[in-house]
């Protein structure tokens, strides 16, 4: 229901989307790791500005839920706010360490959203 409210502002800028419950799950970094959770998929026109504009007013609705954006969609939650939302975070970035101590396999994303540098 509060995405709901912006129907009429999102529908000019979407393709289609999605709204599924999906049942908690023990994956770490998982958007359902130990919570069922409802997730809204959408796919975009590319109109940037506007859909940029629109992920952040999406997103202050929704963070009374806490949520956990899926890896590899947009969203502009801050590193601080999205790594205190994963429990295990600590845990994968010891296991990223241990397997990859130099970092050869990191990213620019991996490092804004996990490391926060």
């Amino acid at each position: 229901m509060a995405v709901a409210e912006m129907s009429e502002q999102i529908n000019p800028h979407l393709f289609i989307s999605e709204i599924r419950s999906i049942k908690a799950d023990d994956l770490w970094m998982s958007t359902c790791y130990q919570r069922d959770s409802i997730a809204i998929h959408t796919t975009w026109k590319q109109e940037i500005p506007e859909v940029t504009a629109l992920i952040l007013q999406m997103e202050e609705k929704l963070n009374r839920f806490n949520p956990r954006p899926h890896w590899a969609k947009l969203f502009s939650i801050p590193s601080e706010t999205l790594q205190s939302r994963y429990p295990k975070i600590e845990d994968f970035k010891a296991l990223l360490q241990k397997h990859d101590p130099q970092g050869k396999f990191r990213n620019e994303y991996l490092d804004r959203h996990i490391f926060g540098i």
